[in-house]
């Protein structure tokens, strides 16, 4: 219980310091919660998004970013698991879509770390992996970007991770 307080207060923090950011392009940031397959369960987290890459590199459409998620696994049989992953991936907007829709695909690398403890034993894993990504960004207000995505991780104990938030 300690642990869900302490990630939903953190997610609170988070939640405050990106209201009280100024939205400027080429950087956008905001709070995401998703649900990960293989057990791994739901998650809170943040991510940061460069829009600026397309205009850097001449590429109409590509962005680049960075997200962290902490998930909350189930407990059973007195065996406690924790897992969080960090997300570093490049995206591209689908050309020609009007209105305040825009899908994007995109790929990345992915890290994830399990660390477990049974009866006063623990231990920890860590893996990387490939991300293969869509999604897409709605943008019901000027300063507000809201974005669905789903997220094949590929990698030992791959999953799949469905994935929501708010960019400002």
């Amino acid at each position: 219980m300690r642990k869900v307080t302490l990630a939903l207060s953190a997610a609170l923090g988070l939640c405050l310091i990106t209201q009280t950011a100024v939205a400027q392009k080429p950087w956008q940031f905001g709070p995401e919660v998703s649900f990960g397959t293989n057990s791994v369960g739901p998650a809170i987290g943040a991510r940061a998004v460069f829009n600026g890459l397309g205009a850097a590199t001449k590429v109409a459409g590509l962005a680049a970013y960075a997200s962290f998620d902490y998930f909350f696994p189930s407990s059973s049989f007195g065996v406690s698991p924790t897992y969080w992953e960090i997300n570093v991936d490049g995206t591209w907007d689908i050309p020609n879509m009007t209105g305040g829709f825009k899908p994007y695909v995109g790929a990345g690398l992915d890290y994830g770390h399990t660390a477990v403890t049974v009866g006063g034993f623990s231990g920890s894993t860590s893996n990387t992996g490939l991300n293969i990504l869509g999604g897409a960004h709605f943008n019901p207000t000027p300063k507000l970007n809201m974005f669905g995505e789903i997220r094949l991780e590929l990698r030992t104990g791959s999953i799949v991770a469905f994935t929501v938030g708010l960019l400002f």
